[in-house]
């Protein structure tokens, strides 16, 4: 993330050595002084991926919000019951929308003791590992959903329109986690009984567009299985990946497990530079295909469904 700090300044006719306190104050009242048609100002504070930002209201209130764990995971690892309890004892309260913590501080309360504030957060409930924080001021379009960092960014949450962070952007309102529980399965069948709906109709959606470049790859995170339909004959070509696209399965394909997939057809590479197979369409059906998919991911990567399947198509 491209951040932008902005520089100290000085006080007329003094020498003033700025404090990070001042420096957070005097970020404050630049947001409040500049006003931007159709944009609002926001003041950030943030130490790694720990952060706090601001914005003024139409009432002149300041509006924070402090970091939260939804959208930034490790988080985790900082804010502990403890120093969860010292933010809540600060006045900060959560914010379901986001998962940040929200806090609105009065348009008469002096920026000089909302900076005290800020500071007092960061140090005592996230653990800071610099002796003030970086700080920057920029303007975003004034709209209900202003961009934020995706969750897989640094600074998550954060409200930005850097055009090097538009591509992962949040653009709604709130956001919501993919809170699914992972399913653990003890066997292919349950593995099946688990993803074999979605599978069969991913291999079926390859059936109907034969002769066009679609695909679909089953990623289990410890190995995947792909394909992709071929002409003539019409056929689903799948490959397994091998320890030469990805050496970290060496120790994962032993030679128990690469001879069940050789049991299920499967070449080894040399066409590929993973294990392969066609299915001619005239003898397998859909389910067939995608129950052995599944089967193969259980019973040769040893994928128990502890993550869940990614699948990803064209």
């Amino acid at each position: 993330m491209v951040i932008a700090v902005i520089e100290l300044s000085r006080v007329t006719g003094s020498s003033f050595a700025q404090t990070p306190s001042s420096r957070i104050d005097e970020a404050l009242q630049n947001i409040t002084t500049l006003v931007r048609p159709g944009r609002i100002g926001y003041a950030t504070f943030w130490d790694g991926n720990k952060y706090i930002q601001c914005r003024r209201l139409p009432e002149r209130e300041l509006r924070c919000e402090a970091a939260g764990t939804t959208m930034q995971s490790s988080l985790k690892n900082v804010l502990t019951g403890d120093r969860l309890s010292r933010l809540m004892a600060l006045g900060w309260t959560l914010d379901p929308s986001f998962g940040n913590y929200v806090q609105t501080f009065p348009a008469d309360r002096p920026t000089g003791s909302i900076a005290a504030h800020i500071l007092r957060t960061l140090t005592e409930a996230y653990d800071p590992d610099s002796p003030g924080p970086e700080i920057q001021t920029t303007w975003i379009s004034d709209t209900p959903c202003p961009p934020r960092n995706g969750p897989s960014q640094n600074l998550a949450g954060l409200v930005n329109d850097t055009p090097a962070m538009r591509k992962w952007a949040v653009r709604t309102c709130s956001y919501k986690p993919d809170l699914e529980t992972p399913q653990i399965v003890n066997s292919s069948a349950e593995l099946i009984a688990l993803y074999g709906a979605t599978a069969n109709a991913e291999i079926q959606r390859l059936r109907i567009n034969t002769g066009r470049q679609v695909y679909v790859i089953f990623n289990a995170g410890i190995g995947y299985v792909q394909c992709i339909t071929e002409t003539p004959p019409t056929a689903i070509y799948c490959e397994a990946q091998s320890a030469e696209s990805w050496p970290a399965l060496a120790t994962i394909l032993t030679p128990v497990r690469l001879s069940r997939l050789r049991s299920a057809g499967y070449a080894d590479p040399g066409r590929a530079a993973d294990y392969w197979k066609s299915y001619p369409l005239d003898k397998f059906g859909d389910a067939a295909i995608a129950n052995e998919l599944l089967t193969i991911l259980h019973e040769v990567y040893g994928y128990n469904g502890a993550n869940k399947l990614k699948i990803s198509t064209e």
